[in-house]
């Protein structure tokens, strides 16, 4: 195919990598992996989080149990929530570990 030339100013010549005034489709093929590329680091930044949160979640929590200012009683009140809380924030922690395992090897 042959180039695409730009009028000044275009929304496209961000995509004019060697600045010769056309855009090939080379160029957009390139332009599209850059934005492929940051889409991807920009979800596993956000998975990333949400497992780094849930596990300091985890920790807060389980150091809470233990303040001394908490009564026994309240404590037996959450256990079943507790044990909902652990295994859906655990949960999130092993699939973040297991899907960025998985596809490490792809």
């Amino acid at each position: 195919m042959t180039p695409k030339k730009l009028e000044p100013d275009s929304e496209f010549s961000k995509y004019d990598m060697d600045g010769d005034g056309t855009v090939s489709d080379l160029e957009l093929e390139r332009a599209r992996e850059i934005r492929e590329f940051e889409d991807r680091s920009r979800k596993h930044l956000a998975q990333l989080r949400l497992a780094r949160y849930s596990l300091i979640a985890i920790g807060v929590y389980t150091l809470l149990l233990f303040a001394p200012f908490i009564p026994d009683e309240r404590i037996k009140l959450l256990s079943a929530v507790s044990d909902l809380f652990y295994i859906s924030l655990c949960s999130v922690v092993g699939a973040y570990m297991g899907f960025t395992t998985w596809m490490d090897r792809k």
